[in-house]
C-alpha cells in the first residue's frame, strides 16, 4: 500500500534542501536596490551583467530579450524565498513594490496596454504571480483595493492570452507557457480567472502535450532547455493542481512521465544540461528530483529541490513509492533522430543527432556527435549566445560550428537569420545498434541541390571506451570534404603526425587518429549561457575526392590507443581497393589484441561477397572483431 505524505515549503527552506539557495538571497538583495541581473539557472535569456532598472520601456544593453526577461518577474520567486528564509517583510513589500510597478507602466494607462505585451511572458508572468501573491493576501501586505486592481488585471491578462492564441502556438512552447500560466494562477487563485478561460487553458495544453512530446518523450524543438521550459511549467500545473485539491488530467500525467523517462539522458555526467540547438550549459538535477517527487511519488532526503514547483506544491498530498534506482544505459528516439548513450560508472556519455530541424531553435547540425570521456567534455555542440541577428547567432546555428561533414565548404541546411533557415537538409535515415561489445549509429542524408549522400558510422567500443566514426560521401565529379570537430575550451592540442593528434585534458591524454590528408586548426567561439562568449579550438580535416570518399576519425585514451591504419580488403584472394564496398581499419592497443572495424557501406552484386581484412572474414554492414596482438 502507497503511503501519503506531504513536504512542506518551510521546512525545506530552512533544511537547506532548495537549489541555488544563495542566488535567490543575492539576486533579491539586488533587486531590493532597484538592480536586476537575470542569471537564474531556468531564465531562457539570462544577461550576467547587473543594470539600474530606469525604464520598462527600454534595454539598457540593447537586447529586447532583457525587457521580455523582466516584464516575466521571476525575480518574485528570488524575493518570496528570500522571506521565508529570513523571515523579513522587506522582501514581500518588494513583491508588492514591483507588481505595481509592472501595473504602471504596462497595464494602468490605455494608451500603452497590450502595446508592451507579449503572449509568452504575460504567461510566464501570471505563473510567477501565483505563489508571492498568496503571501501579499495571507500576511495583509495588500489592501482590498489593490488586490481588485491586480484581480482585473489578471483577468485582463488571462483574456489577452486566449484572444490573441494562434494556432502555431499548438506546436510551440509559447503555447505551454501561456497556457500553464492560466492554469496555475487559477488553481492558485480560483474564481478570479474565468471558468470558460480556465477550462479552454486546460483543454489546450493537453493538445499541445501530445502534439509537441514525441512517443520517446522528446520535445519535437530539438532543444533540451525549451524542452526543460515545456516540462517545469507543465510540472507548475501538476503542482498547483495537487496542493489546491483538483484533479490533474491523466492525458498531462502520461506525457509528463515520458518527458521524466528521457530526462536524465539530456544531462551529461557533470550534471550540466546537453547543448544542442538554442541550449545553455546548466543544472537540472532539482527539476528532476522535484519532477519525481511530482510524478512517481519518489522522495529523496539529500537531494536538493526547484522552489518554484515545490513552493506552489507545498503541503500537497502525494503518493509517495518504493525508489526505482534501474537506469539504462541507453535511450534511442528513432523518431526524433535522437541516440544516447550514458554510463554513470564510468563517466562517458555519447549524444548524436541526425532528425528534424523542429523550429526557429533548431542549429544545423545532421550527423552531429557530443562526446564526454570519464567526465571530460570531448566533442561538444557551441551552445547558442544570442537571438539577435547578427554573425556571432548565424554562425553558430550553422553547420560550421558543429561536428559535421561539409561538402566544398558548405552544409545543406543554411541560417538565413535568427529563426529561419534558407535551405534545410532532407531524408534523414537512421540506424542503430547494441551489441556486447560496441554500440552502432549510423546516420545519412541528402542535401538535394548539391545532390550528394554523406553517411555517419558511430562505432562506440565499450571495454575500451574508444568512438569510432567511418564516414562516407558520395557525390559524382571531383569535391572537397571537410570534417568539424570542436572541442571543449579544457581541450589542448597538439598535432604529432598529419594523422595522430593529441589532444591533452586536466586529467587524461587521448589520440585523435584520422585518414584525411589536410589538417587545420581554428579559433571557435563557444557559449555555455547566453549572453556569454568564450574562445575554444575547432579541427577542420579535410581531402579532395572523386565521386565517392571512406575515411575514419578514431579518438580514444592515449594510454589505450597505440596506432589506427587503413588496411587494404582482400577479396577472392586478391586487393579489392574498393572502399565503398569494404572499408577496414586496425585499431592497435597497448598491451591487448588489435581491433578490427569493417564497413561495408554498398552492397557487393559482383563476384565473391566475403571479405578479407588481416586474414579475418567480414560480410555484413557492420563488424567489428578482436584480432591478434
Amino acid at each position: 500500500m502507497e503511503e501519503k505524505r506531504k513536504i512542506n515549503l518551510k521546512s525545506l527552506v530552512h533544511e537547506g534542501r532548495i537549489s541555488y539557495a544563495k542566488d535567490y538571497l543575492q539576486n533579491a538583495k539586488l533587486v531590493l536596490n532597484n538592480q536586476f541581473r537575470f542569471q537564474h539557472a531556468y531564465d531562457m535569456e539570462p544577461s550576467p551583467e547587473i543594470y539600474q532598472l530606469n525604464s520598462w520601456l527600454k534595454s539598457p544593453n540593447g537586447d529586447p530579450e532583457w525587457l521580455y526577461v523582466l516584464k516575466r518577474q521571476e525575480y518574485l520567486q528570488d524575493l518570496l524565498y528570500s522571506y521565508l528564509q529570513t523571515n523579513e517583510v522587506k522582501y514581500l513589500f518588494e513583491i508588492k513594490t514591483l507588481i505595481f510597478e509592472w501595473l504602471k507602466n504596462n497595464d494602468m494607462q490605455d494608451s500603452i496596454r497590450y502595446k508592451t505585451w507579449r503572449t509568452i511572458d504575460t504567461g510566464i508572468r501570471l505563473l510567477n504571480w501565483s505563489k508571492p501573491l498568496s503571501y501579499l493576501i495571507s500576511k495583509e501586505i495588500i489592501n482590498s483595493e489593490e488586490i481588485t486592481q491586480i484581480n482585473d488585471s489578471v483577468k485582463r491578462q488571462a483574456k489577452y492570452l486566449r484572444d490573441n492564441y494562434i494556432e502555431k502556438y499548438d506546436l510551440s512552447n509559447w503555447g505551454v507557457l501561456i497556457t500553464t500560466g492560466i492554469l496555475t494562477f487559477s488553481a492558485e487563485h480560483p474564481d478570479i480567472i474565468s471558468s470558460q478561460i480556465a477550462d479552454w487553458a486546460l483543454k489546450k495544453l493537453i493538445q499541445e502535450l501530445k502534439l509537441q512530446i514525441d512517443e520517446t518523450g522528446l520535445q519535437w524543438e530539438q532543444s533540451p532547455l525549451y524542452f526543460i521550459e515545456v516540462f517545469r511549467s507543465s510540472l507548475s500545473v501538476v503542482a498547483s493542481f495537487k496542493a489546491n485539491g483538483e484533479p490533474v488530467p491523466q492525458d498531462i500525467i502520461v506525457v509528463l512521465k515520458r518527458m521524466l523517462q528521457v530526462c536524465d539522458y539530456l544531462v551529461k555526467p557533470n550534471g550540466q544540461l546537453l547543448q544542442q540547438g538554442d541550449t545553455d550549459s546548466i543544472k537540472i538535477d532539482d527539476l528532476i528530483a522535484t519532477a519525481k517527487y511530482l510524478l512517481d511519488g519518489q522522495y529523496y532526503p539529500d537531494v536538493y529541490y526547484d522552489f518554484l514547483l515545490i513552493s506552489l506544491a507545498d503541503n500537497a498530498e502525494v503518493d509517495f513509492a518504493s525508489q526505482d534506482l534501474t537506469t539504462k544505459k541507453y535511450y534511442d528516439s528513432v523518431i526524433s533522430g535522437n541516440f544516447f548513450f550514458k554510463d554513470t560508472s564510468k563517466k562517458d556519455y555519447w549524444h548524436i543527432y541526425n532528425g528534424n530541424l523542429g523550429s526557429g531553435h533548431g542549429h544545423a547540425a545532421s550527423g552531429h556527435i557530443d562526446l564526454v570521456i570519464n567526465n571530460e567534455d570531448i566533442f561538444l555542440d557551441p551552445g547558442r549566445y544570442t537571438y539577435v541577428n547578427s554573425h556571432e547567432r548565424r554562425n553558430l546555428k550553422s553547420g560550421y560550428s558543429h561536428n559535421v561533414v561539409l561538402v566544398d565548404n558548405s552544409f545543406p541546411t543554411v541560417p538565413l537569420n535568427s529563426w529561419k533557415f534558407s535551405t534545410v537538409v532532407s531524408n534523414q535515415r537512421n540506424e542503430v545498434q547494441h551489441f556486447k561489445k560496441f554500440d552502432s549509429v549510423k546516420c545519412s542524408y541528402i542535401d538535394k541541390k548539391a545532390k550528394y549522400i554523406v553517411t555517419r558510422y558511430y562505432i562506440w567500443i565499450k571495454a575500451h571506451e574508444i568512438m569510432v566514426v567511418v564516414d562516407v560521401v558520395e557525390n559524382t565529379g571531383k569535391h572537397l570534404q571537410s570534417d568539424n570537430w570542436i572541442f571543449s575550451p579544457m581541450c589542448k592540442m597538439k598535432e604529432i603526425t598529419r594523422s595522430q593528434i593529441k589532444i591533452s585534458t586536466e586529467k587524461n591524454e587521448y589520440y585523435l587518429f584520422h585518414s584525411l590528408k589536410k589538417v587545420e586548426f581554428e579559433k571557435q567561439i563557444i557559449s555555455d549561457r547566453y549572453n556569454q562568449l568564450q574562445d575554444t579550438f575547432k579541427l577542420i580535416i579535410s581531402d579532395k575526392f572523386e565521386n565517392n570518399n571512406v575515411s575514419y576519425t578514431v579518438i580514444g585514451k592515449k594510454d589505450v590507443i597505440e596506432n589506427v591504419e587503413h588496411v587494404n580488403s582482400v577479396r577472392n584472394g586478391k586487393v579489392d581497393t574498393s572502399d565503398i564496398h569494404n572499408y577496414g581499419l586496425v585499431i592497435s592497443l597497448k598491451g591487448k589484441k588489435k581491433i578490427t572495424v569493417d564497413i561495408q557501406h554498398q552492397n557487393t552484386i559482383k563476384g565473391n561477397k566475403l571479405y578479407f581484412i588481416n586474414n579475418l572474414p567480414f560480410y555484413g554492414n557492420i563488424g567489428v572483431k578482436e584480432g591478434f596482438q
